[in-house]
């Protein structure tokens, strides 16, 4: 099969969604470690070399993704929100909490956006992701004053702050890897491993108590 360069537009999308694609079943099974893009290149009808046309480094690639999750979790909230006008505590935590827990990319994405990620994406690609996802924290940020109309501006941004900490620190304390859930059973017998849902719901309700 003779490989046709992408020359317009929409053709060099359809690349950049199948590079992409190909990413996101990939980091399914595998961890970040193990993303590469010679596996990447074997599961799209794109060479390797080929590759480097639309992206520098795996991680721009998985930037990519990342922004992907954020946008289609932006979807969900802009849903929810909007089909909603008061909601308790309770309630609004029980939704951000199954809105996360049910994307599972998303999160594994998370735990590794600063440490590893970002710090080896151009500026360029940087600065689109940044701009990209910036409604969605706009969109909490309206959240809370439409469901928390008493909070202070100040109590706004350090909820949406610390939300946003913990959900890049949880997943990967609720997810352990075989060695790490074996150390932690020998050290502490009666361990067993937190559930990413009730935590982060448990999290949150403490978070609104001051708003």
């Amino acid at each position: 099969m003779n490989f046709q360069r992408a020359r317009t537009e929409h053709q060099i999308a359809s690349r950049q969604e199948e590079i992409i694609q190909a990413c996101y079943t990939l980091y399914k099974t595998k961890d970040f470690e193990e993303v590469n893009l010679k596996a990447i290149s074997e599961m799209t009808s794109i060479s390797r070399p080929t590759i480097y046309n639309y992206y520098k480094t795996k991680e721009e690639i998985l930037l990519d993704l990342l922004k992907r999750e954020y946008l289609n979790w932006h979807e969900t909230l802009n849903n929810f929100f909007a089909q909603n006008n008061i909601l308790s505590k309770e309630e609004y935590c029980h939704f951000l909490a199954d809105s996360l827990s049910e994307r599972e990319n998303f999160l594994k994405l998370l735990s590794v956006h600063y440490t590893s990620i970002e710090k080896n994406c151009s500026l360029e690609k940087l600065t689109n992701f940044k701009e990209e996802v910036h409604p969605l924290f706009l969109t909490l940020q309206a959240s809370i004053k439409k469901f928390f109309p008493s909070a202070s501006n100040e109590a706004n941004d350090n909820f949406r702050f610390l939300f946003f900490s913990l959900i890049h620190g949880l997943y990967p304390m609720t997810h352990l890897t075989f060695n790490q859930l074996e150390a932690m059973k020998t050290a502490y017998p009666e361990y067993t491993v937190p559930n990413f849902k009730e935590k982060c719901y448990q999290a949150l309700l403490l978070l609104t108590a001051n708003l």
